[in-house]
């Protein structure tokens, strides 16, 4: 999410992303818990979903994170994203860590019952949902097709998803990346990360799906360090993610919406360099 130093949101830079990213390859544009979404005023999260999906203008799917830590609020976030125009919801069972499984499944169940769009399960370390527990939501209701598998460490997570849930999820991986040649190895069928060098995920999706593994391998281990630099825990990330967009010139303001801890300049200087030696800038 772009901000000003203020915290303002930048429509502008928000439309130059979605440009960037549709440029870049993408097969679709998500907002999720790393657009900062629950940073924003209730109000200013529509305006935001709004524009995000006026400006995608149809020429990809469009993914709207709706998790709440109430099946109501779920619902309602849900609706609220469909009536803006979102082509899925994607939901992680925020606030029900440690409850029993079928709580969890009766949640979800209650919000597909509520809404009329696909809802793609969103499970992550934090809010975990057990690849039993996606394989058998999927047999429960047909609007669970896709599952977002991010709970640490992922690539047992997608052998064990990819097991027990077979052909009817279609799993993608998070984390931005860091596991992406090891999840496509287990069955991903892509990921859903940062936009900051999502064109270099795009070459290396399509060079696995050609065939090439190693060169697809080769690349994104090129582009690994770089990764692990906006993954940075404090809300250093943030502040990380964005500078690589505005040296790449998409974004022409670099800050997070606090609290987000700033990272140190030798670490602003070490992406620059990181960026230069890559040839993203």
């Amino acid at each position: 999410m772009p901000f000003d130093e203020d915290g303002t949101v930048l429509y502008g830079d928000l439309e130059a992303e979605v440009d960037f990213a549709i440029k870049s390859g993408v097969h679709g544009i998500a907002l999720g818990v790393a657009s900062e979404l629950d940073k924003l005023r209730d109000v200013e999260r529509d305006d935001v979903i709004g524009a995000v999906i006026r400006h995608v203008a149809d020429r990809v799917p469009t993914v709207i994170a709706t998790s709440g830590p109430s099946t109501s609020l779920t619902i309602s976030r849900t609706r609220r994203a469909v009536e803006l125009g979102a082509d899925m919801a994607m939901i992680s069972p925020d606030g029900f860590g440690g409850f029993p499984t079928e709580d969890v499944r009766r949640h979800y169940l209650s919000v597909a019952k509520a809404v009329d769009v696909p809802i793609m399960l969103q499970d992550r370390t934090g809010a975990s949902i057990t690849p039993a527990l996606m394989a058998q939501l999927a047999d429960d209701h047909e609007s669970f097709r896709h599952a977002k598998v991010e709970t640490l460490p992922t690539p047992p997570r997608f052998a064990d998803t990819k097991r027990l849930a077979g052909d009817s999820l279609v799993l993608l991986g998070g984390v931005n990346g860091a596991f992406l040649i090891e999840e496509m190895n287990r069955g991903s069928e892509g990921a859903m990360a940062s936009i900051a060098i999502v064109d270099v995920l795009c070459q290396v999706w399509e060079q696995y799906r050609s065939g090439d593994h190693a060169a697809a391998a080769e690349r994104w281990e090129r582009h690994t360090h770089l990764v692990e630099m906006y993954r940075y825990g404090q809300g250093m990330n943030y502040w990380m993610a964005k500078e690589i967009l505005r040296l790449r010139g998409v974004f022409t303001s670099a800050y997070p919406r606090l609290p987000a801890h700033k990272p140190d300049e030798t670490a602003f200087r070490e992406v620059r360099e990181m960026c230069e030696r890559l040839g993203l800038i």
